[in-house]
């Protein structure tokens, strides 16, 4: 099936949505969960004192702290399994409370919850038979079943249930699959990895026998170290042949190399848009497990802006909160979702059981998530909201407070007036025929073309929302690109200026897609770091008339962050 009210004449090819699967009605609906991480690793809270099998032995004085991804730093420090199971006396979930966390997520408007039952670590948030020395029976928790805790007040709330499941990689079991820090990162043979599998299909067992009544998202993980089709097929069938396995359940993406699950799952952001039902999971600073040294943390605007460009592009978010060791929350990270939730629940008619919008490309003022024939315009950047790419004739134009807007046709769109940034509004037609480009004529003596309104491939990040400006950073690899669609009217000779930072001399690309006569090579200077963010002339090029794609790129030298780009007309 086709959504036909994708851009007609875009260079992208229209986005095709797999046949519906009703077993997925919900998780279409939902569009926004919670993902915790919690294990041993957060009572270390991001810092190891000991010995290390990488030849370091980590002191007071120095110790080893891990600035992002908490939740690896066995393998980051090289822990020994010994040392590593002593910790488990710091995760004591004395503070932990399953109703509390469960009325939180319902609170911030989260419709389901994902934990991590076991992470690569092999650490069980319950008191295992099967794994008895290594789950919360010998650990500062005191052999508490914290999965039943939240499932049972999950469940008592109306929201779905699902847990995290590392059934491949498992630092603390001989014969995973995978780099070991052990094994000094070495790896176990063929029958090490089947005693391994063996273990993992009792342990997959022991929580359908606990849990699987009541389950409804299984999520795999670590799926590119298994390749083998024995491995697979003995993990899958353990799953769907026990007692209380029913078609309700929905899996992820990660079992293995071999196995495609109900939905996929992009981690951090979204390189393409998926064609299948999918979920982006995000962290809210630099580590998914707590650490008292994260090195970045996420701002409101940008939590915000990663929910709302999810659910426009027809995908769920699943945001991660990270329980310290005892199992209470960062005030930091209560304070951040309290301002999601008020968002949410102030504008949840524009989330919950959206589709996806129909556009490709982004718009300036923020992004649009549409219901049928309403479209929500979300304000949270810049100073005008100008529609761009829909011509249809509006019915009415409201705030979701039911305040009526005015709004007045500009050239392929539509501009709204007397919106308060933070509102979203309602914009009802009869039909909606969404046709893309901004539109560039000989009126028009320059076009401004910012980072908001690109359509950006190769998994680039956005910030500056609240300091401005608004950019796509983290430019570490060359193949990421930002396009943007004109109307051109009548062909014309531009000068272009782009606004970037960077950390050094590189060089970009500007190019016209499908007209190799339309190229520009440009070696940027240094600028005075990535906040210092300098206005440079990259040359000149002949745009022709009709539905052209411009193109920025990275081909070279220093990362960087791009703002900006303007066409300056030259005349003839």
């Amino acid at each position: 099936m086709l959504l036909s009210l994708l851009s007609i004449g875009c260079t992208h090819d229209p986005i095709e949505i797999s046949p519906p699967d009703t077993r997925l009605n919900w998780f279409n609906d939902a569009k926004f969960g919670m993902f915790i991480h919690w294990g041993v690793y957060s009572g270390m809270a991001g810092k190891y004192v000991g010995p290390s099998l990488y030849g370091t032995e980590y002191t007071e004085a120095s110790p080893y702290l891990c600035g992002w991804g908490g939740e690896w730093i066995l393998s980051r420090a090289g822990i020994p399994r010994e040392t590593y199971k002593q910790q488990a006396d710091k995760f004591t979930a004395s503070a932990f409370d399953g109703n509390e966390i469960a009325s939180l997520a319902q609170e911030t408007g989260m419709k389901y919850i994902i934990i991590t039952i076991k992470h690569h670590e092999g650490f069980l948030l319950y008191p295992s038979e099967v794994q008895p020395d290594w789950c919360t029976t010998m650990s500062g928790a005191n052999g508490r079943d914290l999965i039943m805790e939240l499932f049972t007040a999950a469940k008592s709330k109306g929201l779905k249930v699902g847990f995290y499941f590392s059934q491949n990689l498992d630092w603390m079991q001989e014969g995973s699959l995978g780099e070991i820090p052990q094994l000094y990162g070495g790896k176990y043979d063929i029958e090490a990895n089947r005693s391994y599998i063996d273990h993992t299909c009792k342990v997959i067992s022991e929580m359908m026998d606990r849990y699987g009544e009541i389950l409804d998202v299984f999520w795999w993980d670590i799926p590119k170290i298994n390749t083998s089709q024995e491995f697979t097929d003995k993990m899958y069938n353990t799953l769907v042949q026990h007692k209380n396995y029913s078609r309700k359940i929905l899996q992820n993406d990660r079992l293995s190399t071999l196995a495609n699950g109900d939905f996929e799952t992009p981690e951090g952001v979204i390189v393409q848009i998926p064609k299948r039902p999918y979920e982006l999971c995000i962290a809210m600073d630099s580590s998914w497990g707590y650490s008292d040294y994260v090195d970045s943390k996420k701002t409101r605007l940008e939590l915000l802006h990663e929910i709302i460009n999810t659910v426009s592009k027809g995908g769920n978010l699943l945001l991660n909160i990270s329980p310290k060791g005892d199992g209470s929350l960062h005030p930091d990270a209560l304070k951040m979702l309290n301002e999601i939730g008020d968002y949410i629940r102030t504008n949840g008619e524009s989330i919950y059981g959206s589709e996806h919008s129909g556009f490709i490309y982004g718009q300036d003022f923020g992004r649009v998530t549409r219901k049928g024939n309403s479209l929500y315009l979300h304000y949270y950047v810049g100073d005008k909201i100008e529609l761009y790419g829909v011509n249809s004739p509006i019915l009415s134009a409201k705030t979701l407070n039911g305040r009526n807007i005015k709004y007045e046709v500009i050239p392929n769109g539509y501009r709204f007036l007397g919106v308060e940034k933070g509102e979203v509004v309602k914009v009802t037609f009869n039909s909606i025929m969404i046709d893309e480009g901004f539109p560039i004529s000989s009126k028009m003596k320059e076009t401004d073309l910012y980072a908001m309104s690109a359509l950006a491939e190769g998994g680039l990040m956005m910030s500056g929302f609240e300091s401005g400006p608004v950019n796509y950073n983290s430019w570490i690899n060359l193949w990421p690109d930002l396009g943007w669609l004109l109307k051109v009217e009548d062909p014309a000779k531009y000068d272009i200026y782009v606004t970037i930072s960077n950390g050094g001399p590189g060089e970009l690309e500007m190019r016209i897609e499908g007209d190799d006569n339309a190229r520009i090579y440009y070696k940027y200077p240094t600028t005075r770091g990535y906040d210092d963010y300098q206005e440079m002339k990259v040359g000149s090029m002949y745009i022709k008339s009709g539905k052209q794609e411009i193109i920025f790129k990275r081909v070279g030298g220093s990362p960087l962050n791009f703002a900006s780009m303007r066409l300056v007309r030259v005349d003839n």
